[in-house]
């Protein structure tokens, strides 16, 4: 297992984006068809995280494995999963309205890269209630005027771990994804976003036709 990033994140609108060139450019997009309203792939080539904490500062951490990890820890409240094929070898983190946070190298050195696997990513979650309070727990009557410093106190984490998906069963070279699924839901958050995607109008098949 490699640790990609490991610190602070800059979130704005609860959001912030996995990228292999452009940035997701419609959110219903990123979730239709999705059961999970918190890590949409349903654009390609890039991840739209949703985060409890509005605008601030959030501990995110992404984690390369080689198989599929352990399940999650119980401390994380929320878990889902999406299947992810990069158009790049190198992916960025990137937060709202602002350049790379850092580069995401999902091969080794000296991989091939001319046929880059499909991914299967796992997003964790904690806290994401509390960071929704724009005060992150702080009572503002106790927060000295010009006092921002609660806005990189966040109590929520998230955590992003990616794995080849041949190494679940797939073939990473058939360009096959798996649905995406939910394997733990805690918050009113989480509910809240997920419930929105199942309700988005599915997506529309290749040639503009939508899908029954």
């Amino acid at each position: 297992m490699r640790v990609l990033f490991d610190g602070k994140a800059p979130v704005a609108y609860g959001q912030i984006y996995v990228t292999s060139r452009e940035l997701p450019d419609d959110m219903a997009g990123s979730f239709a068809g999705q059961a999970n309203g918190l890590c949409g792939g349903g654009q390609p080539g890039t991840l739209f995280l949703m985060t409890g904490t509005h605008t601030g500062q959030v501990q995110f951490t992404v984690e390369l494995h080689d198989v599929e990890p352990p399940v999650a820890a119980e401390e994380w409240e929320e878990v889902v999963e999406v299947s992810f094929a990069p158009r790049a070898a190198v992916v960025d983190l990137v937060p709202w309205g602002d350049g790379s946070l850092a580069k995401l190298p999902l091969t080794s050195d000296g991989q091939d890269t001319s046929r880059l696997p499909v991914y299967r990513v796992r997003y964790c979650a904690m806290g994401m209630d509390e960071g929704h309070d724009p005060f992150g727990g702080h009572d503002p009557d106790e927060l000295a005027e010009n006092d921002y410093t609660y806005m990189d106190q966040r109590l929520d984490r998230y955590l992003l771990c990616f794995w080849p998906e041949d190494a679940t069963g797939g073939d990473p070279g058939d360009g096959v994804t798996r649905a995406d699924a939910i394997l733990r839901q805690t918050s009113g958050g989480a509910a809240y976003w997920h419930a929105w995607a199942r309700a988005l109008p599915p997506p529309a098949e290749p040639g503009g036709v939508g899908r029954d």
